[in-house]
Formats: structure tokens, C-alpha cells, sequence
């Protein structure tokens, strides 16, 4: 097939489009079809239609295609703008990336035939015969008129029309004693006409209590697969909203969105399916949402309960629009009150007899934050940030707070209050609030309590990275000269400063010059009572010390200098020294070709030859040609079972293996 040019629409659609196409729920399913390889043998057909097989529960033939935008059909049950075509865009887009070419339409593939047969069922696709032409290369997609039926054909209607009403009723009769399911469907429809809405209403609780207890799986390798089958909800939904019963459909989603998140939490963790199904049902929930006849803090409060039991965020296209609408301040009061009383009920979990997760305690809190907010009631959010902070730990949130309020000095104290709480307990809570200290002073300009931080960092992690850190903040404020030679002691000794102070304000100093800002416990200063070999190399290495490196190499070999304690840096060591030492240099690459003479992997060898490259190079750098030569010698002999690794000292030289 020709290249494929600039032109090509297929790759103009970036993320966005394919989102507002698809929706965000199946453009997520076909990123994920794509990148488990689930597409095969791609085509384009003469008009630039892109046809490929997809795997699932069984095979989807698809085909993707350009007409006033992007338009797909698939013999999957949805038929089209469905997750296969959005993994057959996917992995059309990601060919190009690997300079692969999709061949042409082979003339006896079935797949245009199979989707021309789908498309007969898809309504918005009633074009049978111009696809299935378009598919195989000819002509445009366009509606074309139904054929004028035969005038001797009699249609089913018209068999059904000439019926009397007697011989009709007994036909309906004969069907449900047959089908079951038909008797079903007449006696909801009864009950609907009726107005009695209770037997619909039970049933669907019934199937939605009935299916979420099904166990969901899905073993492609096995074939072994359960999805379970939410068709009968969705109908029943369906029903009530055509019947005016939207409320009826919106108390089912709330119990829907609890049973369908435990059912997912225990299934196959890559189990979409399971996730759409339940997506598809709460998606009429939302639609019967926009119609109730409830009052707005109602409708809010629903949408916040789901997102709080929405666990896999089922719903969270719908929750986070319909909440971002612009509500009545005094209905937004009425939600924070309600809510306010859900909280107050917070104390046991009734299931498993435990106390409720910080975490949900968490969110429900900031939902009525948000709520007082909105309700133009700021005062009572925050006091409740300050009530509910020891328990939740977000004090993350209170001290932002407090800073949009120009109350600094208060959220200084909060940052030290939470530091201390979560310290041990919740150490990533702790690092956040370091963070916000951090920036705060930044902006302030607090240059010299900026590197205090770093230096108490560098003392709990003595790393080259933090030893960086420290230099760069402590040059900031021109201390540095002073500061390094505290801080190379505590390197070469393991000890730690003594604290000295300002002689002014009595503050502690530590390197000589820093405050201590109480950020970091002491406990985790680092004492082991011994040089921190590995950052001390990396400096020497850093600040090009070949004799730096080297004596601390050596101490760090010496017997009890503590090797077993740290990496073993010979690489960058040899790289570091091979200009001022390459005696020492070339010896260091020897010893780490020594493991891999008895070793077998040709990856082995691929390594090996990583050091022989750097051999030869600082020989012939240095003029010892004739070392070279007897080396090359050496390791012919001693690598003379590896044929690969001997090939690849051939290719080094420039030469041929000879045949034996």
C-alpha cells in the first residue's frame, strides 16, 4: 500500500475529539482493548475506511470511517461508536509510531459483508448497500430508498390486521402460555396502565438486588467469562420514565451505585464490562435525575451520595456536571444541614460493627465545606475544618483556609500541629505539610529558613541529591562557605553538629549558620558513626576529585570500611579516574568482566562487550597498542566458547570471522 499521507483525517482526531465522539466511558474501554492487543488485521479499504478484527468474549468485526465526521459500525450488540471502534482508532493511530503500513482490503474478506448485515439493525445506519460498496471500495455512504415491497408479499402487520380481535387474543394467549417472558411483559404493561406502579417497581429491585450478587469474571485465555446482564434494569428504568415515574428510577440508583460497587471491588480487576453495564443503567438514574420533581438540595444530595459511594467512578462525568450547576444559595444551606446530620450518625458501621473510615468522614466533610461555601456561610466551613481536622488529618485543607483569610500565623501553628500528628502515624500527610511550609516561605523571601529545611533533610537523608539541595539554598542566602565545612564533617564522621546558636536571638543553628525550623523529628537524623561513603564519592565525582574518589574507594575496600553496607559504584568510579589513573581505571572494567566468563546468556555478552569497548578506548587513548593486542589475545583464548561474544570482538576490530 502507498504511504500513508499528511492528509489522512484518521490522525487529525486528538484525545478531546475522540471524547466528545465516543463519550468518556468508552473512549477509557478502547484505550484499554488497544493496549492489551486485542485488535488484528487492520485493512483500508479504496475509500479509507479502516477495517480490523476485535477480540473479546468472542470476535467483532469493525470498521471506522470519515463522513461529516467520524462514524463506525461493528457487529458487536451496540453496533456502532462502541468501544471496538475506539480501540481500532487507537491502534490506527499508533502505527505510524512504528512505521508499519496497513495493507489493502483483500477482495474475498467477509468482514464488509458481516458489518452490511449488522448495519441493516442499527437505525441510524439503514444503509445496508452503500456500506457494504463503500466498504469494498465504491462509491459514498448515503441513504438509499427502501425497494418498493412486492404487492403479493404479505407483511406479518398485515397478517396480524386482518386478524378478528377473538383470533388476535387467542394468538397473544398461545405466545405467553409459550413464552413466559411475554406474559411478564403484558402484566407490567397491565400494571402500568393501571397506574399501580409497585409490581414494576419491586421487580426492578428485585433483579438489581438478584444481579449484583452475581459473581463478574472474565478469562480470555480459559474462556471462561460472566458478565452479568443488566439489560432487564435498564428496561425497567426505561419503562418508568416513559410512564412519568422518574423518581421511582432515581431511588433505584441509589441502591444500584452501593450493591454495583461491591460487585465490581470483587470481580476481575480488568473487568470493563461489568463497569459498563452498571454505567449504562446509571446513566438513565441521571437522566430521571433531570426530571424529578424533587427540589434542588434533594437533587444535590443524591448526586453527592453517589459520588461517595461511587468508588470506581462509575458515575463521575454525571455527579461532577450536574454539581457544577448554579443552585440557590439556600438550597445549598439545606444540603449542609442534611448532610451535617449524616455526620452526626457517623459513628459505627452497621455492617461490620467497626467505626467508619477516616477517608469517607473525610469527603462527606468536604462536601458540607463545600455546601456552607455555596451557601455563603464561610465562618461555619472553616470552624468545622478546625473541629473535624485531628480526626480526618486534612489539615492540608484548614491551613489553605486559613491563608485565603489572611490568618497566617494561625495556619503556621496548624503546620506544625499536623507535622507533628502524622509524623509517624500518616508520613506522607507530613511531607505535605512540610511542602506548604516551604512554599510559604519561599514566597515570603525566608531564604535562610528555606535551606534550615534542606539541612534537616539532609541530615534524615544524606544523599548527594539532598547534599545539592542543601548547597544550592544555603548559596541563596551566602552562607555556604560556612555551612560546607560543617557538613563535610558530618559526612566523613557519621556525627552529628552540635547545635550552636545566633548569639542574639538564642535560635538553634546547625552547620554553623542554619536554623533549626523543626520541621523533620530528630529521630530520623542520620548517626551511624562512620563516613557516608556512597555521598562523598558522588561529591569527589561531582566536583572532578580523582584523588577524592579514589581514597574514599579505598576506604570503603579496606577490611571493616563497611562495603557490605553499601552499592558498589566501580562503573562511574573507572569512568571518573580513567584520565589521571588509568591503571586504576582499566583494572576496575577487568574485574567486572570476571563474573561473566562462565555465564552462558548471549546477554551476558552484550554487556561483557560494553566493558571491552571501554578498555580498548582509553588504551589506544593512551598509546598502549601493544597492551591492547595482548589483551585481545587473552580474551579470544578465554571467551573462545562464545561464539557470539567472539563475533563481537571480530566487529570491533573491523575483521571477519574466518570459517574453521
Amino acid at each position: 500500500m502507498a504511504e500513508q499521507k499528511i492528509t489522512d483525517p484518521f490522525l487529525d482526531p486528538d484525545s478531546k475529539t475522540l471524547e466528545d465522539w465516543a463519550g468518556t466511558k468508552t473512549l477509557s474501554q478502547g484505550r484499554q482493548y488497544q493496549t492489551e492487543g486485542r485488535v488484528h488485521e487492520m485493512v483500508r479499504s479504496r475509500n479509507g475506511a479502516i477495517i480490523a478484527w476485535v477480540n473479546e468474549t468472542e470476535r467483532y468485526a469493525t470498521a471506522v470511517y470519515f463522513k461529516e465526521g467520524i462514524q463506525s459500525v461493528c457487529t458487536c450488540p451496540v453496533g456502532s461508536c462502541c468501544k471496538h471502534a475506539v480501540a481500532v482508532i487507537l491502534e490506527y493511530l499508533a502505527k505510524p509510531e512504528d512505521n508499519r503500513q496497513i495493507p489493502d482490503l483483500p477482495d474475498d474478506d467477509p468482514r464488509p459483508q458481516l458489518l452490511a448485515n449488522r448495519a441493516k439493525s442499527i437505525p441510524d445506519l439503514n444503509q445496508s448497500v452503500s456500506i457494504l460498496d463503500f466498504l469494498r471500495g465504491y462509491g459514498s455512504i448515503a441513504k438509499e430508498k427502501p425497494d418498493e415491497p412486492k404487492k403479493s408479499h404479505l407483511t406479518i402487520r398485515d397478517y396480524l390486521s386482518g386478524l378478528a380481535k377473538e383470533d388476535l387474543i387467542d394468538l397473544l394467549e398461545s405466545f405467553m402460555n409459550k413464552f413466559p417472558s411475554i406474559r411478564s411483559e403484558l402484566n407490567e404493561r397491565k400494571s402500568d396502565y393501571e397506574s399501580d406502579i409497585g409490581p414494576i417497581q419491586l421487580a426492578l429491585l428485585t433483579d438489581i438486588d438478584n444481579i449484583s450478587s452475581e459473581e463478574a469474571y472474565s478469562n480470555l485465555l480459559n474462556d471462561g467469562y460472566h458478565i452479568p446482564d443488566y439489560s432487564q434494569v435498564r428496561e425497567r428504568m426505561e419503562l418508568l420514565m416513559t410512564r412519568g415515574y422518574p423518581d421511582a428510577v432515581v431511588d433505584a440508583g441509589s441502591i444500584l451505585i452501593r450493591k454495583g460497587s461491591v460487585q465490581i471491588q470483587q470481580s476481575d480487576p480488568d473487568d470493563c464490562d461489568t463497569v459498563w453495564e452498571i454505567s449504562s443503567c446509571m446513566d438513565l438514574v441521571f437522566k430521571a435525575l433531570q426530571c424529578s420533581n424533587r427540589p434542588d438540595h434533594e437533587r444535590i444530595i443524591f448526586a453527592i451520595r453517589v459520588k461517595l459511594d461511587d468508588e470506581f467512578d462509575i458515575c463521575d462525568d454525571h455527579t461532577s456536571n450536574f454539581l457544577k450547576k448554579d443552585y440557590p444559595g439556600s438550597e445549598w444551606g439545606l444540603v449542609a444541614d442534611r448532610l451535617f446530620l449524616q455526620l452526626g450518625d457517623l459513628k459505627y458501621n452497621t455492617e461490620t460493627g467497626e467505626p467508619d473510615s477516616s477517608y469517607y468522614r473525610d469527603c462527606l466533610v468536604g462536601w458540607i465545606v463545600t455546601a456552607l461555601d455555596h451557601a455563603g456561610r464561610e465562618q461555619e466551613a472553616t470552624d468545622l475544618c478546625v473541629v473535624e481536622v485531628d480526626r480526618t488529618h486534612n489539615y492540608a485543607r484548614l491551613i489553605h483556609r486559613l491563608l485565603q483569610n489572611g490568618r497566617r500565623d494561625e495556619a503556621g501553628t496548624w503546620i506544625t500541629r499536623g507535622i507533628e500528628a502524622t509524623l509517624k502515624p500518616l508520613p506522607g500527610i507530613a511531607a505535605e505539610l512540610r511542602t506548604i511550609q516551604q512554599e510559604l516561605w519561599e514566597k515570603e523571601g525566608e531564604t535562610l529558613l528555606i535551606a534550615g529545611v534542606w539541612a534537616e533533610e539532609f541530615m534524615s537523608e544524606p544523599s548527594y541529591s539532598t547534599y545539592c539541595n542543601l548547597k544550592l539554598s544555603s548559596e541563596n542566602c551566602g552562607v555556604w562557605d560556612t555551612v560546607k565545612i560543617s557538613v563535610m564533617q558530618y559526612l566523613k564522621d557519621g556525627v552529628l553538629p552540635v547545635p550552636g546558636t545566633d548569639g542574639k536571638t538564642k535560635t538553634h543553628l546547625v552547620f554553623g549558620a542554619l536554623p533549626r525550623v523543626g520541621l523533620t523529628d530528630p529521630k530520623f537524623f542520620r548517626t551511624p558513626g562512620s563516613p557516608f561513603i556512597d555521598t562523598l564519592i558522588d561529591i569527589a565525582i561531582a566536583e572532578k576529585q580523582p584523588d577524592e574518589i579514589l581514597a574514599w574507594y579505598d576506604w570503603y575496600l579496606r577490611p571493616g570500611g563497611g562495603r557490605s553496607m553499601y552499592y558498589h559504584p566501580e562503573d562511574k568510579i573507572a569512568d571518573a579516574v580513567a584520565d589521571q589513573y588509568p591503571d586504576r581505571a582499566l583494572s576496575l572494567w577487568k574485574e567486572k568482566l570476571e563474573p561473566f566468563k562462565e555465564l552462558t546468556d548471549p546477554e551476558f555478552d552484550k554487556i561483557s562487550i560494553v566493558y571491552i569497548k571501554k578498555i580498548r578506548a582509553l588504551m589506544k587513548k593512551k598509546g598502549m597498542d601493544a597492551a591492547w593486542k595482548k589483551y585481545l589475545a587473552k580474551l579470544r583464548r578465554e571467551y573462545a566458547e562464545k561464539k557470539s561474544l567472539l563475533k563481537m570482538l571480530m566487529d570491533l576490530e573491523g575483521k571477519k570471522i574466518k570459517k574453521s
